[in-house]
């Protein structure tokens, strides 16, 4: 059976047409991702364990945006579909107010604890913990902006546009990567230089979505535009409600996996710690191509139950797991056959690429499940309905993955490759029970 019998050209070009610049900008993400870890990296192992801290206990707070965007694209796809202009102004207006003042609130208090955080979740050496809140204080201090940014770029999304927020978002990778260089190195900012340059880089976002978001969907109105700024009690709570359980699935992840830092960090110490963050920005690309099938799944499914479409999402799922399914079969050739020569092109500290190579090739074995968690999730969250996504996060993140790593790599003293062992397993996991969920179906008749 050839490649275009096996997938349905019809539906591909749909998926392509919605995920293809999702995947570019992760794509870009993630490049800007691994030249900041590798501008970070040549200052030093102690900075690259830092960063990779810094990186995790942010990542905990950032993720928290869902609160809003998941509601946001769940009722502006379900909308759009109906053809109801007016609700997608009420949802996107109420969504840009919610998220600018949860997103102004959480940053306020992260910048006040920083060191509390740092102490907290992570307990490193004295040297580590001072330069992991220096960055961090940065990075907290415009963390509003990142709350903005996704609920504006999750509007575009919902209508059908990933072009626009590809272009917004990659031309601002590009000034970081420029602002990096600079600041950390030309202005001898160090560590704190890379911070400066993120958080300016999503400032120059913000503005050019902002005037993006008056034109399409306001119709360059702005007092059309101020005029749907607005809270009410029906929508917030319309909102809230399906983005409280994508949020708490979404905390989920990275903050097990702050927690998983700090148990890498007690068997593995700032070797481990640069192994494991090195790894996460390499499992990044992994990660473009499911992304960007997850997005266009949940946007499509979206519009399909807003036509009453069911025929049409059935397709639409079937072609996504076979295109995931492709994707980590080719990712499983960097990974399982030169992970050496790929970590060592971050760092020289052999022990750091040891750590990363079984890094890489123990947790790839449990990732090839990822495909139904990523496949499944974007139906769900397409549908509304982000109870069973969160309900198989945590199970897998929380009630196994952590006292798994621990046991294993603490208890039974494997080291790091416990805490592999428990990543991979886990991922496993989640895929079982939300799969689980799908097959009941009733997220077919989610009413939200």
């Amino acid at each position: 059976m050839n490649l275009s019998s096996y997938i349905s050209t019809d539906y591909i070009k749909k998926i392509f047409k919605l995920a293809g610049p999702v995947m570019v900008g992760m794509i870009l993400q993630s490049l800007l991702g691994t030249v900041d870890m590798w501008f970070i990296s040549q200052l030093g192992t102690n900075e690259a364990s830092a960063a990779s801290l810094g990186g995790s206990a942010s990542g905990v707070i950032f993720v928290m945006s869902a609160l809003v965007s998941a509601g946001t694209i769940a009722l502006i796809t379900r909308s759009f579909g109906e053809g109801d202009k007016s609700s997608v102004k009420s949802i996107s207006g109420e969504s840009i107010l919610l998220s600018a003042l949860i997103g102004s609130i959480i940053s306020i208090i992260c910048f006040l604890n920083t060191s509390n955080i740092i102490e907290t979740m992570f307990k490193p050496h004295e040297i580590t913990t001072n330069l992991t809140s220096e960055y961090l204080r940065v990075i907290f201090a415009g963390m509003f902006l990142v709350y903005l940014n996704s609920t504006m770029r999750t509007i575009l999304h919902a209508l059908g546009d990933t072009i626009t927020p590809l272009y917004i978002f990659g031309a601002s990778n590009i000034i970081n990567i420029a602002l990096d260089w600079l600041f950390i190195f030309g202005f001898g900012w160090g560590l704190r230089g890379a911070a400066i340059a993120t958080v300016s880089s999503r400032a120059i976002s913000f503005i050019i979505i902002t005037f993006i978001i008056i034109k399409k969907v306001y119709g360059n109105n702005i007092k059309d535009f101020l005029h749907y700024i607005r809270l009410s009690i029906k929508n917030s709570s319309r909102i809230l409600k399906i983005g409280i359980w994508d949020c708490i699935q979404q905390v989920a992840r990275p903050l097990t996996g702050m927690l998983m830092f700090r148990i890498v960090y007690r068997s593995g110490e700032n070797a481990g710690t640069a192994a494991f963050g090195i790894g996460g920005q390499l499992f990044n690309y992994t990660f473009i191509f499911l992304v960007g099938l997850s997005v266009a799944i949940s946007i499509m499914v979206g519009h399909s139950l807003g036509r009453k479409d069911t025929e049409e999402v059935d397709e639409l799922i079937k072609e996504g797991l076979k295109l995931a399914s492709i994707n980590m079969i080719i990712f499983s050739i960097s990974y399982l056959i030169i992970p050496n020569w790929i970590i060592g092109a971050f760092i020289d500290d052999p022990e750091v690429i040891s750590i990363g190579v079984n890094y890489l090739r123990i947790i790839y074995v449990g990732l090839f499940s990822i495909i139904f968690t990523m496949i499944f999730g974007g139906v769900f969250k397409g549908a509304g309905d982000t109870l069973p996504p969160m309900i198989s996060s945590l199970i897998a993140n929380v009630a196994f993955k952590l006292p798994a790593a621990y046991i294993l790599s603490i208890i039974l003293d494997f080291g790091t490759d416990g805490v592999w062992i428990a990543v991979s397993l886990s991922v496993i996991v989640e895929a079982v029970i939300i799969s689980l969920y799908f097959r009941l179906g009733r997220w077919r008749k989610k009413v939200i």
